[in-house]
């Protein structure tokens, strides 16, 4: 099973090290109240191809704690109110791309959400170009001899399709409001910049 949820967008107006600088510290940020913590469990700098070992793109990994937002027609059990993210970012700065992997580490047998997102810088244009692909992958099974009560509860009102209909139906509007979050912090930073400069 699972369903996958696409998705272009350009931000203009912005220079790649504003952008990245702005990907890297976009929590907090207005539109992401939801996000609890982030921490940084990893960094390290990579070798980039054909530059001789003298030239590195960055690439970290951070922990994100988010409230929960499943859906009230979802057992009980299962409308946990923390959700964790692990997610992956890496910076090219001589190619000026952005690589990033988001999944969630909790209910994974229940639901597993997988977003890709890429970010190339366009000079000519000063804008970023960012191409999402989003997976939802219900690993409850329909159709086949449950073996437990969960399952077979979950076989009978097709749980795990309606989970991942649920989720990318409502993918839009947070991925909306995750570009709102970063269009503020490469602002912010702007201003920031702009003020440090008087």
């Amino acid at each position: 099973m699972g369903l996958t949820y696409e998705d272009e967008h350009v931000y203009d107006n912005t220079t790649f090290n504003d952008f990245a600088f702005s990907m890297i510290n976009r929590y907090p940020n207005p539109q992401a109240l939801h996000i609890k913590s982030v921490d940084i469990l990893s960094t390290s700098l990579v070798a980039i191809s054909g530059t001789n070992n003298t030239q590195h793109k960055l690439k970290f990994t951070r922990l994100i704690r988010k409230l929960g937002s499943l859906p009230r027609w979802t057992p009980s059990i299962l409308r946990i109110s923390d959700s964790f993210i692990l997610e992956t970012i890496t910076v090219n700065p001589v190619d000026k791309v952005i690589d990033s992997r988001q999944q969630n580490i909790d209910h994974l047998n229940f639901l597993k959400v997988i977003e890709v997102n890429n970010y190339k810088y366009n000079a000519d244009k000063n804008e970023v170009k960012q191409q999402t692909k989003v997976e939802f992958i219900s690993n409850i099974e329909h159709g086949v001899r449950a073996k437990s009560v969960w399952e077979r509860l979950s076989s009978r009102v097709h749980l795990g399709s309606k989970i991942e209909k649920f989720c990318v139906n409502s993918y839009h509007k947070r991925i909306m409001k995750s570009r709102e979050g970063i269009k503020w912090k490469v602002e912010y930073f702007k201003l920031k910049h702009g003020l440090a400069s008087l």
